[in-house]
Order: C-alpha cells, then structure tokens, then sequence
C-alpha cells in the first residue's frame, strides 16, 4: 500500500529538469530566510542524488532472497544483527554503487550548484568561471589524478575479485574431493 505514490516521488527529481529543482530549491531557501552557502548546496545535492541513490538500492533489494534473513531469524538473531549480519553485506555492492554514482553526479552537477551556491566557490563553478581566461592547469591536474586514482581502483577491485574466484573454485574441488571419498 502506497507503493505508487512512493515511486512518484522518488522518481519525480529523476524526471525533473536541473534548472527547474535548482530554482524551487533557490526559491525555498530565499522564502525560509536562508542564506545560500555550503549548506544549501549540500541539502540541494542531497536532494537531487537521493533518487538515484534509492533507485540503486531499491534494485539490490528486489533481488535478494528473504528467505535468508527469515532464517537468521529463526534461528535467534535480532533484527539488527540481521541487518548488519545478513542484510548489510548482501547490499553492500549496491551500497557502494550508489554512493559512488552520487558523487559522480554531485561533482558534475553545475546546474543546482550554481543555483545554490551564494557566494561559495566550488570546483564547477571555479572551472566555469576560469574557462573564460582559458583551462587552468588546476583542472588537468585534478582530471590526471581522478583518472589514476579510478585506475588504481579498478586494478585492484579485479585482482580481488580474480582471487576470491580462485579460493571459490578451490574450496569447490576440495568439497567435491570430499565428498567422493565419503561416497567411498
């Protein structure tokens, strides 16, 4: 119950132009008296990254067997336990997936920061502004260390997974091993 009107509103700032949200959102902070700043800026990207957020965790959970946490239960876990246990780890990668498509579109959005931003300076607002001289070497700098950084962060994650592929596939020939000399 209720399902539909949920999704409406987090499927709403998904469908909703940039500029439209950056201006509610501006015309929300003048009408409560706040001065724009940081903290608009955060509560603006929070607002515009949270459906995303939702839509990729929502997607994890409709995947995941239930059966698993009932178990846990039965067998005398309580709810949190469950959840940090059982639940927290099979999310996980949809977790980090989340977090990391709502910083990527955090640190690209100019639209709501512009909007939002007052008189604070960050690095979209600081890019467009330099552009007019031309690109300052700031934004390669920054570009070359992102671009390493993901690099890094790729090599790794595949060399981990490579490895738990191989301890996996060991413990399914040591199992089988197993159980052909019982069946002996």
């Amino acid at each position: 119950r209720g399902r539909s009107g949920v999704d409406f509103f987090v499927f709403l700032p998904l469908a909703t132009p940039e500029v439209v949200l950056g201006a509610a959102l501006l015309a929300l902070f003048l009408q409560a008296g706040t001065n724009t700043g940081f903290a608009t800026i955060v509560i603006a990207h929070v607002m515009f990254t949270i459906s995303y957020v939702v839509v990729t965790v929502k997607a994890r959970l409709e995947g995941m067997d239930r059966h698993i946490e009932e178990a846990a239960m039965d067998l005398g876990a309580t709810e949190w336990a469950t959840f940090r246990k059982i639940t927290l780890p099979m999310i996980a990668p949809g977790v980090a997936a989340a977090a990391l498509l709502a910083a990527a579109i955090s640190v690209d959005d100019f639209v709501i920061t512009v909007f939002n931003a007052g008189q604070t300076q960050t690095f979209p607002l600081f890019i467009f502004g330099a552009t007019r001289q031309g690109v300052p070497p700031e934004v390669n700098v920054l570009a070359t260390c992102l671009l390493v950084i993901i690099l890094v962060l790729m090599v790794v994650n595949v060399a981990v997974q490579r490895r738990l592929a191989r301890r996996d596939a060991a413990r399914a020939v040591v199992a089988e091993a197993h159980d052909q000399q019982l069946a002996a």
